[in-house]
């Protein structure tokens, strides 16, 4: 193949597109599938649909992985729905962070987990001002526990949903 196969070959497909790809967990990339969302939804719907959106919240942990890399430039459909995502590696040695929002649309304070005993100065450079309110906490291995999310919960999911 040439140096500029691919570029052509994407001109000659205009449903594909080179698009930013977003490097994601492997457990995650492998279990998300239509399949499984729309099952999801379709039990979601049935079960609960009875719940106001702004009382319908979804809380979850995620994180940042140290020494991840940056996301890469990868060829996909050019249809803006539909994301590329690039499989990572297996480490979880990372800060991590509970945020949730509501059905509605509105976000509540995150909890970020920092690894340490104790919270660092050195952490919070001046563009961090901007998120001084967010809720920071440190853990042994920078994960999330029941004590953190009891936490989180008195301190922020409590007071912002009553």
């Amino acid at each position: 193949l040439g140096r500029n196969w691919v570029a052509k070959f994407i001109k000659r497909h205009p449903k594909l597109k080179t698009k930013p790809g977003r490097r994601q967990e492997a457990n995650r990339f492998n279990s998300f599938t239509p399949k499984a969302v729309h099952w999801y939804f379709d039990i979601r719907e049935e079960e609960y649909g009875w719940i106001k959106p702004e009382n319908t919240v979804n809380v979850d942990e995620g994180g940042i992985m140290a020494g991840f890399g940056l996301d890469s430039l990868v060829v996909g459909s050019s249809d803006p729905k539909r994301k590329a995502l690039l499989k990572g590696p297996q480490s979880r040695n990372w800060t991590s962070f509970i945020e949730a929002i509501t059905a509605d649309g509105r976000a509540l304070t995150p909890g970020i987990i920092f690894k340490g005993k104790e919270l660092q100065k050195q952490w919070f450079l001046e563009e961090f001002r901007k998120i001084a309110d967010w809720n920071y906490i440190t853990s042994p291995n920078g994960w999330t526990d029941n004590h953190i999310a009891v936490e989180w919960l008195e301190r922020v999911y409590l007071p912002q949903t009553q």
